[in-house]
């Protein structure tokens, strides 16, 4: 039943990808009676289970690991319909899924560069 959740909220979204917090602000919109089940922490960690579950028995979902300092819970996920084990599912999905998701946002991108050494202010080359 999560599963469905998960990918209805994951093909019906604008962005191409998700990160737990968004899909579990997906899913409570969506689905209210959800929010009485668990607690946010638990909905937290309950997601990226599942959706790891998925990715590694029919690889129906995807992650883009962050370059964040914590990488596991800033991990973006999205669905792909083609891989979907449920043919009827994902048939229907792909109809109502917007048309030209970005792929930019399904690859990892470093955004974090470390710092550079200190420097002086002048170097002599350039003193007047």
């Amino acid at each position: 039943e999560l599963i469905g959740m998960l990918v209805e909220a994951l093909a019906t979204s604008r962005a191409s990808s998700m990160d737990p917090f968004a899909l579990h602000s997906a899913l409570i919109q969506t689905h209210p009676h959800l929010q009485t089940k668990y607690d946010k922490k638990q909905w937290l960690k309950l997601i990226p289970e599942v959706l790891e579950a998925g990715r590694v028995r029919c690889g129906m979902f995807e992650k883009v690991h962050s370059s964040g300092t914590n990488g596991a819970k800033q991990a973006r996920w999205f669905y792909l319909s083609e891989m979907d084990e449920d043919r009827e599912r994902a048939g229907l999905l792909e109809e109502l899924m917007p048309k030209q998701k970005r792929s930019e946002t399904k690859k990892f991108k470093k955004y974090y560069y470390k710092p550079l050494n200190k420097i002086s202010r002048w170097d002599s080359e350039d003193a007047i």
